[in-house]
């Protein structure tokens, strides 16, 4: 089994991927957590109303090998939700979640792919941040992030101008998509005009399972934030954990290129302070 993240976090990452009667065994099976270890194929198949092959199904989907596998995931999830105090706040939950989706964030993704990535930013001529939506807000701070040290690089968050661009690029050129689905038609349309002139792509999504992923070279993903199908998308939380992908890599960058960003970032705070305080030398006069 190559999956490491928790067993929620992949439940809610194949959910939107799912067929039908997948989705009636996931729902069954995330309703019935607690006694689900105690149950046979039979029993499971039965009382969810599927057949034994697409629960077995379900279970490859997942990451795992077989069934005793997929139970001892449950039992382990089981047994660090009971650790967890019943009366925690609001606040202390949502922290608690944050932490979890990054941490499982960071499990799902090859640390190499991640160096890989920032590497593709350094040697590239210019670097498209594609998102639309509550993606788009996650694009253009990755773009900001990196512009403020030496990329030349843009956010673009208007479908018209993501395929107008991509249809303009070089192949020396590197797309960074940013999609919570993976499945946004006008992001997908997009990134297959920039794959056919053979630029770099660079997906980060919810799932490997997304259409987008299926475009990239490098395919990130981050911790599914909804189990719910109909309300998957969307949120300040879905930014959060987008951004904290961006920041990781941003993070190893700066590691690899330490006196650039450094001499980058105190000219353009010197030509922002120069604006705000209305200063001018001589020449602008």
């Amino acid at each position: 089994m190559t999956t490491v993240m928790s067993f929620a976090n992949q439940l809610k990452a194949v959910y939107p991927h799912l067929t039908k009667t997948e989705k009636k065994c996931a729902k069954y099976i995330h309703e019935h957590l607690e006694t689900i270890n105690n149950q046979t194929l039979s029993q499971i198949s039965k009382d969810a109303g599927v057949g034994e092959a697409t629960i077995m199904r379900f279970v490859y989907k997942l990451g795992y090998e077989n069934l005793a596998q997929f139970k001892i995931a449950v039992l382990k999830e089981n047994l660090e939700n009971q650790k967890k105090e019943d009366n925690e706040n609001y606040v202390d939950s949502y922290v608690n979640k944050i932490t979890h989706l990054m941490k499982d964030s960071i499990l799902a993704n090859d640390k190499n792919e991640l160096e890989e990535v920032a590497r593709l930013i350094m040697n590239s001529s210019h670097v498209y941040f594609f998102g639309n939506g509550t993606s788009g807000y996650a694009a253009d701070v990755g773009a900001y992030r990196f512009f403020r040290s030496g990329v030349f690089c843009e956010g673009v968050t208007d479908v018209h101008m993501m395929v107008m661009k991509a249809a303009l690029m070089r192949k020396d050129e590197l797309v960074v998509a940013v999609s919570l689905s993976g499945d946004n038609t006008d992001i997908v349309q997009a990134v297959k005009l920039a794959k056919k002139i053979n630029c770099k792509i660079v997906t980060i999504t919810g799932s490997k399972l997304s259409v987008l992923a299926q475009y990239g070279d490098i395919n990130l993903v981050h911790a599914p934030v909804s189990f719910n199908d109909e309300s998957y998308y969307g949120g300040i939380t879905g930014i959060i954990i987008q951004e904290f992908i961006l920041e990781t890599i941003f993070g190893i960058y700066a590691r690899l290129n330490p006196d650039r960003i450094d001499e980058v970032q105190q000219m353009t705070a010197i030509s922002t302070n120069l604006h705000h305080f209305g200063l001018h030398t001589k020449d602008d006069e």
